[in-house]
């Protein structure tokens, strides 16, 4: 999701500013996850959705076990790092990377105008 531009109502300004808050804490926690499965950060080439989705839920599984277990991040490794900045990765095709689905972008502007005008809306009445 994304944040509004200029929002221009009381609602648009709350949705704005959770956004703001939460969004710090999911790309923390997704650095931490990242950095326990560098899979994640470096890509994966699955074909099908419902294998790459299952990794994604093998990880975040394998991740809370670690956690509850006390189990240390791994150290940082300088061999896992990205060997190309990000535009060149993406414009050689190495990672698939889908811009400006226009699919995508009416469903995420009918789901945020339903934030928006429901949620956010009802805060302020």
């Amino acid at each position: 999701m994304t944040p509004l531009g200029n929002p221009r109502t009381r609602s648009g300004q709350l949705y704005n500013e959770s956004l703001i808050r939460t969004r710090n804490t999911i790309e923390r926690t997704f650095g931490v996850w990242k950095k326990r499965f560098p899979v994640l950060a470096l890509g994966c080439r699955f074909q099908k959705t419902d294998t790459l989705l299952a990794m994604i839920v093998a990880t975040a599984v394998l991740h809370n076990i670690a956690r509850r277990a006390g189990e240390l991040l791994p150290p940082d490794d300088p061999a896992l790092q990205l060997s190309a900045p990000w535009e060149h990765i993406l414009k050689e095709g190495i990672i698939r990377h889908e811009l400006n689905r226009p699919h995508r972008n009416r469903v995420q502007n009918h789901v945020q105008n339903a934030l928006i005008n429901g949620y956010f809306q009802s805060l302020i009445r």
